[in-house]
């Protein structure tokens, strides 16, 4: 991350009281026990279940027509599995949340940096094989927020684009422990190249 998003991220957990360390753009084990502390506290907060659609057939949702991906974004796509990048443009195309590509294809020197920061809990990680990416979510302003709020509809987006395209695809926010709501994955069991 950059030390300008980690500083927002920093700010945002001091003023809701998960972060008692400074706002400097260094991200440590304050910083990520306080990013992890605030995620479990909002999906605490916010009860969500796809138990009550009342529909469950698959329609193709209309393009919202709101937000593009940026060069920026459409760039980091680049060495990712084209089933994740055919996912990723159509979810921007019926998002009712912006959002940005914060990292796809990951450098092996990348993942031991983030793993010695505790950002990561594995060196076997999908990103390493192109079958990773991070949306990070944009607030009204277009700032990234880590606020669930936005996380839910914006994987809301992506499932139905997964679905509409036959994409088995697997989001961090499902899962059970280690809580990564910008993160998205082809499963193991179906992308093992």
């Amino acid at each position: 991350m950059r030390e300008s998003t980690i500083k927002n991220l920093q700010a945002t957990m001091k003023s809701h009281g998960f972060y008692e360390g400074l706002v400097d753009g260094n991200w440590g084990n304050q910083s990520h026990a306080g990013f992890y502390a605030m995620a479990e506290a909002a999906i605490h907060c916010k009860a969500h279940s796809d138990d009550d659609a009342v529909n469950n057939e698959i329609k193709p949702a209309e393009p919202t027509g709101k937000y593009k991906l940026s060069a920026k974004s459409l760039a980091r796509l680049d060495g990712l599995h084209p089933d994740l990048v055919k996912v990723v443009k159509r979810a921007i195309e019926i998002t009712t949340v912006d959002f940005s590509v914060g990292e796809g294809l990951r450098s092996i020197t990348r993942q031991k940096e983030l793993y010695t920061q505790g950002a990561t809990k594995t060196m076997n990680s999908r990103h390493l094989t192109g079958h990773a990416v991070d949306l990070f979510a944009l607030d009204e302003a277009g700032k990234v927020t880590w606020d669930w709020d936005y996380y839910l509809p914006l994987a809301s987006a992506v499932k139905q684009a997964a679905t509409e395209l036959g994409v088995t695809i697997e989001w961090g926010g499902d899962w059970k422990t280690f809580k990564d709501g910008p993160h998205y994955q082809l499963p193991w069991s179906k992308y093992s190249k």
